[in-house]
């Protein structure tokens, strides 16, 4: 069977299945038009990428190929007069051309004053500790030196811009009014994340700057890119499986989120007037200037809402998105966790006729005991348009990291039905072999499984088989969370522990107690289970065998997560030799940074 595919940026012909694709990163959609912010990560036309900056590394030389730039205040005429504006100026680059050699400063250009403001774009957000500026050093220039001014840095996150995207709110880094005596200026502070630096000149003297070098921290930050809105025209698509250009997106060292909506606003910006909240667009929110409103009632920003039209992030599993559907727009956002990273496509599958309109699922209860096999009800609501062609489903899917026993009854409005369960070890597939196709049909599925991990999700989705020209696709939606029973406490896919008494280790048991090791195939190996709780992060564990003396003789280590564990011991020590008839001791030890817990028990080896 066919995955179901969601294409990237570039709308797809209509073709004669089912299947359709939207593309990123080439056509008429690349990563510059679609990107609404990015930090740690380079933005290209045709890809998006994390850089290496290791400590060291002059950020500054290399800020023209990352789209960076030096630019200056200047006054430049209008209708009414003059207005600030920041602009490039012939000669500006040399203070990040990595030449020593050459240099510009003010007197050079007659539009530009002694005491004025500059500004460098290193093209993209780092972490800096160390700024450092010059003159050339020769005899006669090494006089040339800026000896009262100011520098400060923005992330390029501190806020809207006031009058241009150099005007974030600034944070000081150092300064020099007494006057500076140095020809070198070079200062180590404190790291901080860093796009934009500010030079302000208090100079009423000649000079000039031949580098202006900001050199990196050394740590790697991750690298983030978000998308704007994209739509489909004129539908209302399923999205289905993420891939990129070389195959599935989960080969990729990334995290790739997505939420979806009814509208090209998955935010809501307002402007505070007095006590009132005035809603208005993003474009006029990052454009505003206190001074348009002079004269009127005291007009500041406002807050910044999240729309509730709009769903959470939610992180696209084993490449398929699981955000709600049917929904026109969907916003993607990609976090790189390793440097180096480099994306030159994402393609997004999806089809436009829906199953159901709106499926919304619970499961109760939501608190128990851990460990310990749990009778669940997943229940779930089926809301249908079938003026749209909804088609609805046969399967339901349920992916869970609990250890599923076994599906015992599946209802429909009610009544028990024939149903056909499959299980995969990432949780259950039910086939109930009848279409759910009409409007407000309840389901409902009682199984058993053991919970491990405090906060363990259920992700519900209905499934349908359609066949195109070339076999079948599979086609998804994901259910949302909601009260759909009202004889259940919640209206959530997720279920906690009880955490009274609540360890690390839990349910250690063994088959028998009496280890033969003669070949024979009859209790040549001991065997511990357990269960690993609470573990969201791998922690070290150790199964180890001691003799009576206390003397370890032989130890296996590894780095687990919650989940169900079984060990083996063969009768044999360190050295490979069957060890001797008697009792001996087994421990498994987990040592997490919740805290370290152990269990241990006795195993008698005869012959």
């Amino acid at each position: 069977m066919k995955p179901l595919l969601i294409c990237a940026l570039v709308f797809c012909a209509p073709a004669a299945e089912a299947l359709d694709t939207l593309m990123v990163g080439t056509g008429p959609r690349n990563w510059s038009l679609v990107r609404e912010s990015a930090r740690f990560a380079g933005v290209a036309d045709d890809s998006i990428w994390t850089w290496q900056a290791p400590r060291g590394v002059n950020l500054a030389a290399g800020l023209a190929q990352r789209g960076g730039s030096v630019l200056v205040e200047i006054e430049v005429p209008t209708i009414t007069g003059t207005e600030t504006a920041t602009a490039p100026r012939d000669g500006l680059p040399n203070w990040t051309d990595g030449d020593a050699g050459s240099a510009w400063g003010p007197d050079e250009d007659e539009s530009v004053e002694r005491r004025g403001t500059f500004y460098i774009d290193l093209g993209g957000t780092f972490r800096v500790d160390r700024i450092r500026f010059f003159p050339r050093l020769d005899n006669e220039h090494k006089g040339l030196i800026l000896g009262s001014f100011a520098v400060a840095t923005s992330s390029g996150d501190d806020g809207p811009p006031l009058f241009s995207r150099y005007r974030n709110v600034p944070r000081m880094a150092f300064n020099f009014f007494n006057p500076n005596r140095q020809s070198v200026v070079d200062v180590l502070f404190e790291r901080r994340d860093v796009r934009y630096i500010r030079l302000q000149s208090a100079e009423g003297e000649p000079w000039e700057l031949a580098e202006f070098e900001v050199y990196a921290e050394g740590s790697v930050p991750m690298g983030e890119f978000t998308s704007t809105p994209l739509f489909i025209r004129g539908g209302f698509p399923i999205w289905g499986q993420v891939f990129y250009e070389d195959g599935p997106v989960e080969d990729l060292p990334i995290t790739l989120q997505t939420r979806t909506g009814p509208d090209e606003q998955p935010l809501h910006y307002f402007l505070r007037r007095g006590d009132e909240l005035e809603q208005v667009s993003q474009r006029d929110y990052e454009r505003f200037n206190p001074l348009d409103f002079a004269g009127a009632a005291q007009v500041e920003l406002g807050p910044v809402r999240a729309n509730p039209e709009w769903s959470l992030w939610q992180t696209v599993v084993d490449g398929l998105v699981v955000s709600p559907a049917p929904r026109r727009y969907i916003q993607f956002r990609v976090l790189m966790t390793e440097p180096g990273t480099v994306i030159e496509e994402f393609l997004f599958e999806y089809v436009e006729q829906p199953l159901v309109d709106v499926l919304r699922a619970e499961v109760s209860p939501l608190v128990v005991d851990a460990g310990v096999e749990t009778e669940f009800t997943l229940s779930l609501e089926a809301q249908l348009n079938p003026g749209r062609g909804d088609t609805g489903f046969r399967y339901l899917q349920v992916r869970t990291p609990a250890l599923v026993g076994t599906v015992e009854r599946v209802l429909v409005d009610d009544e028990e039905v024939v149903f056909t369960p499959t299980y995969d070890g990432e949780g259950f597939t039910v086939d109930i072999w009848q279409r759910i196709i009409q409007s407000g049909t309840f389901v409902q599925v009682i199984f058993n499984a053991a919970i491990l991990r405090d906060g363990t999700a259920f992700e519900v989705r209905a499934l349908d088989l359609r066949p195109e020209a070339d076999g079948i696709e599979r086609v998804y939606q994901t259910a949302s969370p909601a009260d759909v029973d009202p004889f259940s406490v919640g209206g959530e896919l997720v279920v906690r522990l009880n955490q009274e008494d609540l360890g690390l280790l839990d349910a250690l048991t063994v088959e028998q107690s009496v280890l033969t090791p003669n070949g024979d195939g009859v209790n040549d190996v001991f065997a511990v289970a357990y269960n690993l709780l609470k573990l969201t992060e791998p922690a070290p564990v150790f199964f180890q065998i001691f003799d009576l003396g206390g003397r370890l003789l032989v130890e296996g280590a590894s780095e687990d997560r919650h989940g169900h564990f079984t060990r083996l011991w063969r009768g044999l020590d360190a050295r490979g030799q069957r060890v001797e008839p008697g009792l001996y001791i087994y421990r498994v030890k987990v040592e997490a940074d919740v805290g370290v817990e152990s269990r241990q028990g006795v195993v008698q080896v005869a012959y």
